[in-house]
């Protein structure tokens, strides 16, 4: 392996965005260095197969890929193939399962009734203007007044009260509207949760598979339980870092630690099995938010799916410890200038510095997302 200082491009963290970014720069015939902090590629879309079952387990939660741009479907599918499995979820709530997003079935599960998508409509709006109407909302100022204008009491409180309540570790009173941007509810009976995607499924080969696919050029060489402050040192002026990283984390908090979530999940082998993928859980008294059944995922492997055992994994939402795991960013006016100061900060430390990735760019993306700004970035990079 070459040394640092012979290195064109330092790519930091071997997640979806960085692995993207690594293989159109070695395209191009630069030579590039990926450091990964942790002991494996693919950041928290890694997944490896249990030798027992064959089940995929993501180690990480549930990952399901899907994306509207025919651009992104058309690169990564070069790559690797994916089965057809089409995402669908269902929320536990006192003791009985509800399609979730919202739709028309969930709305006569949970009030008893037998309305058509025009009844269920007309309702739902009679709903939220009566709760606007007793809480005197005029323009939502947080999470809870902007459920309750758009759902009404009932549905606000059985679906997105609790749930938000655990997934932020707050009142929903003290996070922003803006965090319900658009009607949490369907009236219709179509239960796909991603019902906009037009390409959507599961790497029959993993995850973990995709990058190392990525990452197979001659050009690019991997270093795993590297940090880059492990080789900064070594790191010489004009060679372009591509961070996908925190950049607080960079920058020893100088200016403060930005806010993050953090996850904790906790696997089982199970002959209980949930018959579906995932359920979410909406209830207070249930500490976690979701437990995921990876095998429903392989519908490409009828023998994986039918076998007794499953592997289970209930996720837990936590704080976020410095030093810990980031796995989504808390945005709001504070932590957005916040960050905008450490970009500034970083700009003047590393002056070939570029920022990117969910960590880096202090987003929170799916992997289509992801891969569409390491696409782009890649466009002004090999220009």
């Amino acid at each position: 392996m070459k040394e640092v200082k012979d290195y064109n491009y330092i790519v930091v963290g071997a997640g979806i965005f960085g692995a993207v970014v690594a293989e159109h720069l070695a395209e191009k015939g630069e030579s590039v260095l990926v450091v990964e902090k942790r002991d494996h590629l693919a950041g928290n879309i890694y997944s490896y197969t249990d030798k027992e079952t064959g089940i995929e387990v993501h180690q990480y939660g549930s990952h399901i890929f899907h994306t509207e741009s025919d651009e992104v479907w058309n690169y990564i599918t070069k790559f690797t193939d994916f089965n057809e499995y089409t995402h669908t979820v269902n929320t536990r709530h006192e003791g009985k399962l509800y399609p979730m997003p919202i739709n028309l079935d969930t709305i006569n599960l949970l009030y008893g009734t037998d309305m058509d998508a025009e009844e269920a409509e007309k309702f739902v709006a009679e709903e939220a203007k009566k709760a606007v109407e007793e809480e005197g909302i005029k323009d939502p100022k947080n999470f809870e007044e902007k459920g309750l204008s758009l759902v009404g009491r009932k549905l606000y409180e059985a679906f997105l009260k609790n749930y938000t309540a655990k997934q932020w570790n707050t009142d929903p009173k003290n996070l922003s509207a803006a965090i319900l941007s658009r009607i949490p509810v369907r009236f219709s009976h179509d239960n796909r949760y991603f019902i906009t995607a037009k390409h959507q499924g599961i790497p029959t080969e993993g995850y973990t598979k995709i990058v190392e696919n990525l990452l197979a050029s001659d050009l690019i060489d991997v270093r795993l339980n590297t940090n880059f402050k492990d080789i900064e040192k070594d790191v010489v002026k004009n060679t372009t870092i591509i961070y996908c990283g925190q950049i607080d984390e960079l920058l020893d908090y100088q200016l403060g630690v930005l806010p993050y979530r953090s996850l904790r999940f906790e696997e089982e082998r199970s002959e209980n099995s949930l018959g579906e993928a995932v359920i979410n859980e909406a209830d207070a008294d249930v500490p976690y938010t979701r437990t995921h059944d990876y095998k429903y995922y392989q519908i490409h492997q009828p023998e994986v799916i039918e076998q007794k055992t499953s592997i289970l994994c209930r996720e837990y939402p936590a704080n976020f410890e410095k030093g810990g795991e980031a796995y989504y960013p808390v945005n709001n006016d504070e932590s957005e200038k916040l960050y905008q100061d450490y970009v500034k900060l970083a700009g003047e430390k590393y002056p070939n510095l570029v920022l990117g990735g969910r960590l880096g760019a202090y987003r929170y993306w799916d992997m289509d997302v992801a891969i569409k700004n390491a696409l782009d970035l890649c466009k002004t990079l090999c220009a």
